[in-house]
């Protein structure tokens, strides 16, 4: 029997929910507090980036297929990454002082949840185990 959310969760189905509750959040706070006056506009590739790696994990956490972990991994990391691109300008000028802005709460809370989702659901697919050894072991038993 193949462990999913619904049947025999293991850890790595919850460490995989927690990071699709965090893409949700980061995907969230991105479309409402994402848009600075350094950057108007709303970084697509991070949208595509995140949705890919809620999407993934949501077919990793009903299927139990450790590839959708990776996947939801490789997605949220993009996401993170373009993210961090969209807001280079925001960070270099609160880095250099030009106006004496600080970070607002939303850009730690957004950035933490984007850098723990790709972390968790890394986490999830080393720890998820693979298909054919749970099978090999169940008909040992």
């Amino acid at each position: 029997m193949r462990r999913t959310l619904l049947k025999n969760p293991g850890i790595a189905h919850f460490l995989l929910l927690f990071a699709v509750i965090l893409g949700i959040v980061e995907l969230g706070l991105y479309l409402l507090y994402g848009r600075t006056s350094f950057d108007p506009n709303y970084s697509l590739y991070a949208i595509a980036g995140m949705g890919a790696g809620i999407l993934f994990g949501l077919i990793g956490l009903f299927s139990g297929l450790r590839a959708f972990a990776f996947l939801s991994y490789l997605a949220f990391l993009y996401g993170f990454i373009h993210l961090v691109v969209s807001q280079i300008n925001l960070i270099a000028n609160i880095l250099y002082g030009v106006d004496g802005s600080t970070f607002p709460v939303t850009f730690y809370v957004m950035m933490g949840a984007a850098f723990l989702s790709f972390v968790l659901a890394l986490l999830s697919g080393v720890t998820m185990k693979q298909k054919g050894k749970e099978v090999q072991n169940e008909t040992e038993e």
